[in-house]
């Protein structure tokens, strides 16, 4: 599981340090992102994500609709359903 993602985690990583360097220290949904990436990256068994739910919070909290970020998330959410 760990490699199959790891353009996916690689890739969110990349963008949350070049958009959000400093919001990923800090209690919120770019850390939460950040969290998922690593966990995925560690083949974790993460259960039952909602990737709408990161997404809305996302949108919600940076205002930010148009981020590649978001983009990103929707192709590991693919991904992660293929597995299912």
């Amino acid at each position: 599981m760990k490699n199959k993602y790891k353009k996916y985690t690689d890739k969110l990583q990349d963008l949350i340090d070049l958009e959000y360097p400093s919001q990923k220290l800090h209690p919120g949904i770019i850390q939460d992102i950040f969290n998922l990436t690593k966990s995925i990256g560690r083949g974790e068994n993460l259960g039952d994500i909602s990737f709408f739910s990161l997404a809305r919070r996302f949108v919600d909290e940076t205002m930010d609709y148009k981020s590649e970020i978001l983009v990103v998330l929707k192709q590991l959410e693919k991904e992660l359903k293929k597995e299912n």
